[in-house]
């Protein structure tokens, strides 16, 4: 039996946990004081509390990971799952909880097999962009919204972030284990981020997007890069590009 959970970490969205209808056996986290409206939202779900001393979502990744150990984490706006190598035609999209929860646990397996302790999935959004002699990563960034650690003294999001702490674990893990598993087959997709209130939308915004960006630079140094603007001149994301980063190590 594996010994993974799936966990949506939560904040003031109660009514809205989209991802768990995606999953078998899912877990919401929130804090103490939230625990009771959950429950009322949520009776089908297992609702596990850490203390409402840990705020904001980076503290809350470190907290689940010691807590827990093997654990795949999902935004709790993930509300539909992707497959970039679908025929032509179709949608691709999978919703079935026991394919999504498959698509899960095996690369887990995977990255038990291994030896690695940060994997996840592709940002990518389009099948175009697929590569189907290059389905799996070890090198490439895992995205935010949908990726696993199995916990060890290297599974550490640094606490002064706020925002890209997704970007953040990648970098650290990269320096620290020279590997991480991106399976680039499936994208899970979430509601639109920044009108979504509840979850970090209290704290995203352009100012504090530019200060996690330098913050990470200045860790990482020239490694860390600004993404530059399409042929057309506008970013593919809709967003400024100067909010924008790519990394790319030496090794």
């Amino acid at each position: 039996m594996s010994n993974l959970k799936i966990v949506i970490p939560s904040h003031k969205r109660h009514d809205r946990v989209f991802a768990k209808k995606l999953v078998n056996s899912p877990i919401i986290c929130v804090a103490e004081s939230q625990a009771e409206i959950y429950r009322q939202y949520n009776p089908e779900c297992e609702i596990v509390t850490h203390p409402d001393a840990i705020v904001g979502l980076v503290p809350k990744r470190n907290w689940i990971a010691r807590y827990f150990g093997d654990v795949m984490m999902l935004d709790d706006d993930v509300h539909v799952v992707k497959s970039l190598f679908c025929e032509k035609g179709e949608s691709g999209v999978i919703r079935d909880p026991d394919k999504v929860t498959g698509i899960i646990e095996s690369l887990y397996e995977l990255a038990c097999m291994l030896d690695i302790h940060l994997f996840g999935f592709t940002s990518r959004i389009s099948p175009v962009m697929y590569d189907e002699w290059g389905y799996y990563s070890l090198s490439k960034m895992i995205t935010g919204c949908s990726y696993g650690v199995r916990y060890n003294k290297n599974v550490w999001w640094n606490e002064e972030l706020r925002l890209k702490e997704d970007f953040w674990i990648s970098c650290y893990m990269k320096y620290k284990e020279r590997r991480i598993l991106t399976d680039l087959r499936y994208n899970f997709a979430q509601k639109s981020t920044f009108v979504n209130s509840g979850g970090l939308a209290a704290f995203r915004n352009q100012e504090e997007e530019r200060r996690s960006i330098l913050f990470i630079k200045k860790h990482f140094g020239d490694s860390i890069n600004m993404k530059g603007a399409t042929n057309n001149g506008k970013d593919k994301t809709k967003q400024l590009v100067e909010y924008n980063i790519t990394c790319k190590f030496k090794f």
